[in-house]
């Protein structure tokens, strides 16, 4: 059920009671009862005045005393008369306003019933009592009654449901107490099936603002409810549907993740076992084939040369084979690789970097090993990339349940805009990567400026899920 209190509303609840009783009462009220008292002790007061003077002319000796019996005749028929002839004129203009009254009243009646018995819409109007004492015919053929069945009789026996009726109960007492018009959505039980139907109930006020009981003007809202709920199920099933693919997309991108893992833990595996061994015998060899060298300076320059791209070329396979999985990760864990990873972030960079580890050892699974270590190299090139930093703060957290990353710069920050841009891959990859592990990336201004990013991750197995599509 909807309600929807609307407040006060007299106009509305009074327009049928005062529309019936308008003509009565103006009938009634044609003259006002002072005007016709005012009229009587005039008349009154005119024979006492007259009969007052001719009994003083008499005493005075105007006339005769034989005389005064006929002046007193005289004057009280005339004046008799003339309040007769008023009072005819009274009469016939009363008369006329209430023909009037009555063409108004019949006209008001006439299209009451016009507008009630042509509306599609149910209207009836039920007393303090609950009786049912208007009805119009899309209310009777909504109760599938005759006006006869249906008249003066209670509403709750009018509806198949005693539910129906004692909410439909309740409601109509609150707009009685309350003074109040509303609006209600509820489903009735009818003979033609279930229906459901908005309902607006005012109260039906007297000349007096009494309220006398509540009218109902009901519009039939069941095809827009099914079709609403046809609705709702549908976008249940799409959200079923986006979720199921969102997560099957999310372990895609878990499988794929894993196997790049293993391609590059591969490569780095062959880096330093076949090329590493061919760097190392190659540079033992050439120490054996230097003193064989002239001793001029010509060859001497080529033997610099010689060394330094060697020792070039050494540098520059460890740091490929460390960037494709770290050494110090499969063998110390997460905090020598960490260690290592902001070393390197040092040299290249020449931004001072801060790291605050447990003390204690850090143990969290390969999975969460690895994930925590891509995310911290992720975050230190969007530092490079974007912050205009100068300082990196970096922290690790563990306890019984997360484990969680932060890192703290002093750049210029990250607009919000840029925050939720489709482009920000990298974010985005961050989000997405910690959403699948069942934790939360967050993003917040420093205090002094900068950015804060922290990554929460729950500490859970090690185990993939199989993808299915």
């Amino acid at each position: 059920m909807v309600t929807d209190n609307s407040g006060p509303d007299r106009s509305s609840g009074s327009w049928l009671s005062g529309e019936l009783s308008k003509g009565r009462d103006d009938q009634l009220n044609a003259f006002p009862r002072h005007y016709r008292l005012g009229a009587l002790a005039g008349a009154l007061s005119a024979l006492l005045v007259v009969n007052w003077l001719l009994y003083a002319g008499a005493l005075r000796g105007l006339y005769p005393n034989a005389a005064l019996v006929p002046l007193l005749t005289l004057a009280n028929c005339a004046l008799m008369l003339l309040f007769i002839l008023g009072a005819a004129r009274l009469i016939d203009r009363e008369y006329e306003g209430r023909l009037q009254n009555a063409a108004r009243l019949s006209e008001a009646m006439s299209l009451l019933s016009a507008v009630s018995d042509n509306t599609a819409d149910p209207i009836f109007v039920s007393d303090r009592n609950g009786l049912l004492v208007f009805a119009n015919p899309a209310t009777l053929e909504m109760l599938g009654k005759s006006r006869e069945e249906a008249m003066y009789r209670p509403l709750r026996e009018l509806f198949a449901s005693a539910g129906d009726a004692s909410q439909s109960g309740a409601e109509d007492s609150q707009v009685m107490q309350e003074n109040i018009s509303v609006t209600v959505e509820h489903s009735v039980r009818l003979p033609q099936g279930m229906r459901t139907y908005a309902t607006t109930k005012s109260p039906w006020l007297g000349p007096d603002g009494k309220v006398l009981g509540v009218i109902n003007i009901s519009t039939d809202i069941t095809r827009r409810k099914e079709a609403e709920d046809t609705l709702r199920a549908r976008e249940s099933r799409l959200e079923e549907t986006v979720s199921r693919r969102t997560a099957t997309l999310r372990r895609l991108a878990d499988h794929l993740e894993t196997v790049r893992e293993e391609e590059k833990r591969a490569i780095a595996r062959e880096l330093h076992d076949d090329m590493g061994a061919s760097l190392t015998s190659l540079s033992m060899h050439m120490e054996g084939a230097y003193p064989l060298l002239p001793s001029d300076a010509q060859w001497t320059e080529r033997k610099a040369k010689i060394q330094n791209l060697l020792r070039s070329l050494v540098m520059t396979t460890r740091r490929i084979q460390t960037e494709l999985r770290p050494t110090m990760l499969d063998l110390f864990g997460i905090k020598a690789a960490i260690h290592e990873l902001t070393d390197d972030f040092k040299q290249r960079t020449n931004i001072a970097c801060e790291v605050s580890l447990p003390d204690e050892d850090v143990a969290i699974g390969h999975k969460l090993e690895i994930t925590v270590y891509r995310m911290l190299q992720e975050m230190l090139n969007n530092v490079v990339k974007h912050a205009q930093a100068t300082q990196v703060d970096v922290i690790l957290d563990v306890d019984e349940d997360h484990v969680a990353l932060t890192v703290r710069d002093n750049g210029v920050g990250i607009p919000p805009d840029r925050r939720d841009s489709p482009g920000t891959y990298g974010l985005r990859g961050l989000q997405e990567r910690a959403a699948f592990l069942g934790g939360n990336l967050s993003i917040a201004p420093g205090r002094n400026g900068g950015t804060v990013v922290t990554v929460q991750l729950p500490l859970t197995n090690d185990h993939v899920d199989p993808v299915s599509l």
